[in-house]
């Protein structure tokens, strides 16, 4: 027969759950998969809060980011643009980004996308099994041209690998155990022999791949410029910016490499995202990518590819980009806000410190037949544009998002020019329905699907 606990015992296990539970607050109730799906059911149980009323009005107090002890201070992506600090830090690496990335500065970007969506063609009509990898190769060759003047040959690049590596580890390191350490941080300084301190020697390993990412392309653009060899990149410039100064320092150097890695590693990850889910609508929804070949042959016709100066005239095309965004988003919660002021909203009081998020997923589903994609939703001009939500918000809102949407856009045009999709067969000769199905992860990549891609005759 069990036997009754001493009182003086309940009262400090009482204690240390209370404690426990104010310190780690709601987090025990956010699943590990799919998080999206329980902040959206809370929206309907407690109301929503549109973010435009917070984040972009109230920017002010929200543009920071919440301390990640182990992403940034373990991980080490303490120089991550994306994970700095708001403030004078935070500023200066908006500026260096502005330089390369505003509308103007865009346009001149343009002849790269369009040389490595034209190898991107190329892949796929040699190979068209791979069209993960191609999709991947033309997402990382573009961004990494741009920052580092580097040229890709192939989904293998070292680089590329670089950048794969320090993703996949970052993911596979952040278990919810290892997530305590952002709320207890004096578990950082466990002994890596100690018991319980797996997390750390993972984020050890995790931090050397992200040192060697950030820093070997930057080490070789350095060398490149000492040989008078160096293309045009964002780090070039950068750093012949700081030299005509007289000097570079290390927290410079530390910004330019935070910087530069930033740009690959958000912008590969979550353009192979959308264009890999177009790629799974268009086998879907065949009906659509018939609609949308249709208006790209009365317009562009067969004779040429379409550029981006034929953007204006492919109305649908624009359609059905915006449903690719609503139907998948990429990142479906975004990045977190922190509150800088103690707020109240709608009588409810907001703390400093307390962290945002954005469900951009519960937003772009908040519509009719959510399920379906039907790019013809966004003829009426009262619709919201998803490209308002998927790249952020307020002073936090993304700084390549023009780069990007163009990459999407000539990536897209050009396959439907070029390309039919349609359902693969299996060895047999019968269809193979893919399921849409999404990763559960910080992207939403679809999970791994068949699909036949041929030239168009």
């Amino acid at each position: 027969m069990p036997f009754p606990l001493p009182v003086p015992f309940l009262l400090l296990t009482s204690l240390v759950f209370t404690v426990y539970c104010l310190v780690i607050g709601n987090v025990l109730q956010v699943p590990a998969e799919n998080p999206e799906h329980k902040f959206t059911e809370w929206a309907y149980t407690y109301g929503d809060v549109p973010p435009y009323e917070l984040l972009e009005q109230r920017g002010a107090m929200y543009s920071d980011r919440p301390r990640f002890v182990l992403l940034s201070e373990m991980m080490g992506w303490q120089n991550a643009s994306t994970h700095v600090r708001y403030g004078a830090r935070f500023r200066k690496h908006r500026r260096f980004m502005h330089q390369t990335f505003n509308q103007q500065a865009v346009a001149d970007l343009q002849p790269i996308q369009a040389k490595e969506a034209l190898t991107l063609m190329e892949g796929l009509t040699a190979t068209p099994e791979l069209f993960i990898d191609h999709i991947r190769r033309y997402a990382g060759a573009t961004i990494l041209k741009v920052a580092y003047g580097a040229d890709v040959k192939s989904s293998d690049d070292l680089y590329i690998k670089l950048a794969e590596r320090a993703a996949t580890m970052t993911v596979q390191s952040g278990t919810p155990a290892a997530t305590l350490v952002d709320y207890f941080p004096v578990m950082r300084h466990i002994p890596t022999w100690a018991p319980f301190s797996g997390f750390k020697r993972d984020a050890l390993k995790v931090k050397a791949a992200v040192d060697q990412m950030m820093s070997l392309p930057y080490e070789r653009v350095k060398e490149e410029m000492s040989m008078g060899t160096a293309a045009s990149s964002l780090t070039s410039r950068l750093i012949e910016a700081h030299l005509s100064t007289g000097s570079i320092t290390h927290e410079d150097e530390e910004d330019i490499k935070g910087v530069a890695g930033t740009l690959y590693a958000a912008a590969e990850d979550t353009s192979a995202c959308v264009i890999t889910s177009f790629i799974l609508a268009m086998v879907l929804f065949p009906e659509v990518f018939v609609k949308a070949q249709d208006e790209m042959d009365d317009v562009v016709g067969r004779v040429r590819l379409p550029d981006l100066n034929d953007r204006e005239a492919l109305p649908y095309l624009d359609a059905v980009i915006k449903e690719v965004y609503r139907w998948n988003p990429p990142v479906p919660l975004g990045l977190p806000h922190r509150v800088m002021e103690d707020d109240i909203y709608r009588d409810r009081f907001i703390p400093k410190g307390s962290t945002v998020l954005a469900n951009v997923y519960a937003i772009l589903k908040n519509c009719p037949d959510p399920d379906a994609f039907l790019p013809e939703r966004f003829e009426d001009p009262e619709v919201l544009n998803p490209r308002d939500v998927i790249f952020g918000f307020g002073r936090r809102k993304c700084p390549g998002r023009y780069f990007a949407d163009a990459g999407v856009w000539l990536a897209l045009s050009m396959i439907i020019s070029r390309f039919d999709i349609s359902k693969a067969k299996d060895s047999e000769g019968n269809v193979i329905t893919p399921v849409a199905e999404f990763e559960s992860a910080f992207v939403r990549h679809p999970k791994k699907f068949k699909c036949c891609i041929r030239p168009r005759k």
